[in-house]
């Protein structure tokens, strides 16, 4: 209540006076009842607490004013002779002279007080206003972002009422963005216009004030306020300018970093991508010649078994070199943005025995077994890339399993997710591996000295995350080999974008 009474007279002067003159007034009232109870010399001090109230409240100027009223009301109305100013007893002078000494002394003691208190809200205030934007410019990742926390800051400390006019400028452009009702505004031609000029601290330019954003030497923006400001203000907008000069900075720092992380992953697989084609693409292409070269060379001189053992390893490496060569294809249009989700409703069970149609005799007499386990079999996705990811599983399966297993496809799900699981009675994958198997041409050595740089588990990934799933190595509860889990979710409607190439990862 008495913070609302001061925020009133601090906003209405004239009414600090009278209120200064109806205290004086009622407390007139109160000395006279308390007259019949106590000394008439003690009654001083019950105008003393109300000069103090006053300067609590109030200005100096209206303290000033209760001070004196209050020792003309006290020679008016309690000093012989009474009702006049004439005082017939030097001891009612002395105290008389006292009490307004003391008043006055009061006003200027709790003026002090009022202005230190005054003085330190204010400050404290303006740390705060720094301390929160510290904190925003901290998290921001981007230079519009930087430019709307520093704009509604400065709003903020100088009143919503200020129109702030910032620019980020470099090499090439000038980005400029406003906030505030003002229709005019500076545009890019006026700030190239103010950086022309020799700017320290800031300059004046039709009717705007501009600081810059400096670090260093280097001006990194411009900001421009049309409102006047005192030096308090100013040093604040220039500590506001240099915290966002740091934020800008550090953002850069980030996007170099991001650039140079980026070229050397960009090398690296630029160096696994020819090591896969050295591998993967020669290595099949090996077998085929030589057994194409056996079948032309010797042709009378071979059995039919063995023909058709030849012909078959061609077709098989034929098979092999397509598989690796499509994985390829994809990788280039997953990085390159060209698949879209078409999201249908399939059925689960025709994905599955699509995907074991797809995949051409093991040589190692692997075969499938499939169990589908769940209460709705329609889902909304991409069937093909669902298809395609599931068929990479497979794949891998075959490959690391031992000669007539059997490889185990399960689906089922809970409340969230669909669950598919392919089961390999292979030698399992070490749990320091487990994640490292989904990194493009990343390798593990096989038993058969056949080592694998391919792309299928990692663009199977990429397929999976771009339905919002995940895909995982698991251990094979029978202990075995490995259970690898397709988990979507069963939510459809979240839009997850566009496949790229580094969901893979």
């Amino acid at each position: 209540m008495i913070l609302n009474l001061k925020a009133r007279f601090t906003a209405h002067p004239a009414y600090q006076y009278a209120f200064a003159a109806l205290l004086v007034l009622l407390l007139t009232f109160l000395a006279q009842v308390l007259n019949n109870y106590l000394p008439y010399t003690s009654l001083l001090l019950v105008f003393l607490a109300g000069v103090f109230l006053v300067s609590t409240l109030t200005s100096h100027g209206a303290a000033i004013v209760a001070s004196l009223l209050s020792f003309l009301s006290f020679n008016f109305f309690f000093t012989e002779p009474y009702f006049t100013f004439h005082v017939i007893h030097q001891s009612d002078i002395a105290t008389l002279v006292l009490f307004l000494l003391v008043a006055l002394l009061t006003v200027d003691m709790a003026s002090r007080m009022r202005r230190a208190i005054s003085h330190y809200q204010q400050s404290l205030k303006r740390l705060t206003n720094f301390y929160d934007f510290s904190q925003k410019m901290s998290s921001a990742t981007d230079v519009e972002t930087v430019m709307d926390i520093m704009m509604q800051s400065v709003r903020s400390f100088l009143g919503h009422a200020t129109d702030v006019v910032m620019a980020e400028t470099s090499e090439t452009a000038i980005f400029v963005k406003h906030q505030g009702d003002s229709k005019v505004y500076p545009n890019e031609a006026t700030f190239r216009q103010v950086l022309t000029k020799d700017l320290d601290t800031f300059c004046w330019h039709k009717g705007w004030r501009f600081f810059p954003i400096r670090l260093g030497q280097k001006t990194l923006g411009l900001v421009a306020i049309n409102k006047r400001l005192n030096d308090k203000e100013s040093k604040g907008i220039q500590t506001f300018c240099h915290l966002t000069s740091l934020a800008l900075h550090r953002i850069k720092l980030v996007n170099e970093l991001a650039q140079t992380k980026l070229h050397a992953e960009t090398e690296q697989l630029r160096s696994a991508l020819l090591s896969s084609v050295s591998h993967d693409l020669r290595t099949p292409l090996s077998s085929i010649i030589g057994a194409g070269t056996s079948v032309i060379e010797y042709d009378h001189a071979l059995s039919i078994e063995d023909r058709q053992a030849l012909l078959k390893s061609i077709v098989e490496e034929a098979q092999r070199l397509d598989r690796h060569i499509q994985n390829l294809l994809d990788m280039t249009r997953f990085g390159n943005d060209q698949v879209k989700l078409e999201r249908d409703w399939v059925d689960i069970h025709d994905i599955i025995h699509s995907a074991i149609k797809r995949m051409p005799p093991a040589t190692n007499g692997v075969h499938f077994d499939a169990e589908i386990d769940v209460q709705d079999t329609i889902i909304h996705v991409h069937g093909l890339l669902i298809e395609q990811a599931i068929v990479n599983l497979l794949d891998n399966a075959v490959k690391v399993s031992t000669e007539n297993a059997l490889v185990k496809i399960k689906a089922h799900q809970d409340d969230s997710s669909l669950h598919i699981d392919i089961i390999d009675m292979g030698p399992g994958i070490p749990d320091e591996d487990k994640e490292k198997v989904f990194d493009m041409f990343y390798s593990l050595s096989r038993g058969d000295n056949q080592t694998s740089h391919g792309l299928g588990l990692a663009i199977c990934r990429g397929m999976i995350g771009a339905h919002g799933g995940h895909v995982a190595a698991l251990n094979n509860p029978d202990g075995k080999g490995t259970l690898m889990r397709i988990s979507l979710p069963l939510n459809s409607n979240t839009t997850y974008g566009q496949l790229k190439l580094w969901q893979a990862f």
